[in-house]
């Protein structure tokens, strides 16, 4: 049996969506998945980022292994884990929403990364600070380390969080 699927950007009540229809080789339809294509960035998807970052920040922010690791490793695997984790993100985020269109929305997409990036590490810096473990006057080496550590996980939840509709 020969199934051919085809894939068209459309909008939908002002909204891009991406349409995939499957059809059998008489040309009926089988199935049709319709999803949003995030081509800006909502409230809600502010507020869904936030919540993603905080599944895991609050955990991670918490440890004494990130406290310990935040004074202890160099630079320069702090900067692997943050380049690292910019790599994972973005790869996570084209392959789920953006590879079909990322010429049209390559400026969405990039905003898109960093306000992930972002606001995981304001939610780490904020759950550091509420426990004391945030020293950003006395040793703001430290307190960055730990901000980029904790950030690690709390920024693949947010973008997990992000991907729902």
């Amino acid at each position: 049996m020969k199934i051919n699927s085809q894939t068209v950007t459309s909008e939908i009540d002002g909204v891009l969506h991406r349409i995939t229809t499957i059809k059998d080789k008489d040309g009926n339809i089988l199935k049709q998945e319709v999803s949003r294509i995030k081509d800006n960035l909502t409230i809600q998807d502010i507020m869904q980022i936030l919540v993603g970052a905080s599944i895991l920040a609050i955990p991670s922010a918490l440890t004494q292994e990130v406290w310990d690791m935040g004074a202890a490793l160099p630079w320069i695997n702090i900067i692997a884990m943050l380049l690292i984790e910019y790599l994972i993100i973005g790869m996570f985020l084209y392959f789920k929403a953006y590879s079909e269109n990322i010429k049209v929305h390559k400026g969405v997409y990039a905003k898109r990364v960093l306000v992930i990036m972002l606001l995981s590490g304001l939610i780490i810096g904020l759950f550091l600070a509420l426990v004391g473990q945030l020293p950003l006057f006395d040793n703001t080496d430290v307190a960055i380390k730990r901000i980029i550590i904790g950030m690690l996980p709390a920024a693949m939840s947010a973008t997990v969080m992000d991907s729902l509709k």
